[in-house]
């Protein structure tokens, strides 16, 4: 079974024109070596439509912020989570690659499988393309809400969640040791004025951060 046949059964997806997958998966050292067409314009294509999906799940899923919306979906269409996305359908043992070109980057590992998205997309249509994005990179709500606790900070979990409580909380620092250029401040976290935990660093607002989140593991 050849690489293209392997990559399309990972995919579920079978291309019409076989031709687009090969070019999705030709690297710009192969491309001006031999005169064929690289990824690019696909990866550029695979790019919006991956963005336009992936916001449209996101603000008909949660009913956050844009701000909020904006970090979930910057955590889905990261370099790493695509590049390992991408390592899984076996993208990068596929590329069509120079010979001088030992190995391909992490964020090049990515750009593959946006360029198998334009791919797709011009080959079966938006429903198509749709549903590789929804099962490869949505995947299921718990994966989203994995990616949105992953990166909302912990003061903002706490605030949210004593907000939702209808408790009251404040951080009181206690203690800072050490010379100008290397001090360490402490922390406490008190929550309806019942100290819950610490957090020791070397700014403030990092202590802070420790002492939500040291917190927040207790109650999880």
């Amino acid at each position: 079974m050849s690489n293209i046949q392997v990559i399309q059964e990972k995919l579920g997806y079978t291309f019409s024109n076989q031709n687009l997958l090969e070019t999705a998966l030709t690297h710009i050292s192969y491309a001006k070596e031999c005169g064929e067409v690289s990824y690019e314009r696909l990866e550029f294509l695979g790019d919006a439509v991956l963005e336009l999906v992936v916001s449209d799940v996101i603000y008909k899923t949660f009913n956050i912020d844009a701000g909020k919306m904006s970090k979930l979906r910057a955590s889905l269409v990261s370099t790493n989570n695509l590049c390992n996305i991408a390592q899984n359908l076996g993208l990068n043992a596929s590329i069509k690659k120079s010979k001088s070109l030992p190995s391909i980057s992490k964020k090049t590992t990515a750009d593959l499988f946006e360029s198998v998205v334009g791919a797709v997309y011009l080959d079966g249509g938006f429903s198509h393309a749709r549903e590789l994005i929804e099962r490869l990179v949505i995947i299921d709500t718990t994966n989203l809400e994995t990616h949105l606790n992953n990166c909302v900070d912990a003061k903002t979990m706490l605030q949210e969640l004593m907000q939702s409580l209808g408790r009251n909380f404040e951080y009181k620092l206690i203690s800072s040791t050490g010379m100008d250029h290397e001090k360490k401040f402490e922390v406490e976290l008190f929550i309806s004025g019942v100290s819950v935990s610490k957090g020791l660093s070397t700014s403030i607002q990092s202590a802070e951060e420790i002492a939500a989140g040291e917190y927040l593991k207790t109650i999880q």
